[in-house]
């Protein structure tokens, strides 16, 4: 089952530039061709490896291919519930032990403000809430 993503009715973020400084990090190594780039926050990337990989040298190398896996269930169910709705909305709450810090996880769909592209932030309310308000808008970010 795929998500159809009009870009344009998405709200706006300078996603790159999240990534670029480290706000974003990619929740995947490789977006499937017909995917939707998929990012946690570095508050839910620290929580991941604070309860999953706290002993490991390289935890990226034990997150990742965990994290792609959750990623794409996380997908599917929004696929599934936008099926089942008959429409898509730009933010999903559904249950999730992904981060043990809050039962909720929380699925945005975004734009990139430089690219006609959607993505998907994936992480707790507190989470998301924390990038966002650390780089406040995208026509506040730094040049």
């Amino acid at each position: 089952m795929s998500i159809k993503l009009d870009p344009e009715l998405l709200p706006a973020l300078d996603i790159l530039r999240m990534a670029q400084s480290g706000t974003l990090l990619r929740a995947e190594r490789h977006t499937p061709p017909d995917g939707i780039p998929a990012f946690v926050t570095r508050d839910g990337w620290n929580e991941l490896v604070e309860t999953h990989a706290g002993n490991h040298d390289a935890p990226h190398m034990v997150l990742l291919p965990a994290l792609e896996k959750a990623v794409l269930r996380i997908m599917s169910h929004a696929a599934e519930q936008a099926s089942s709705s008959g429409e898509m909305t730009p933010v999903i709450t559904l249950p999730s032990d992904l981060f043990p810090s809050d039962p909720d996880l929380v699925l945005s769909f975004v734009r990139d403000s430089t690219h006609p592209v959607a993505c998907a932030l994936i992480g707790t309310a507190a989470q998301i809430e924390n990038a966002l308000r650390g780089y406040g808008t995208a026509q506040d970010l730094p040049n």
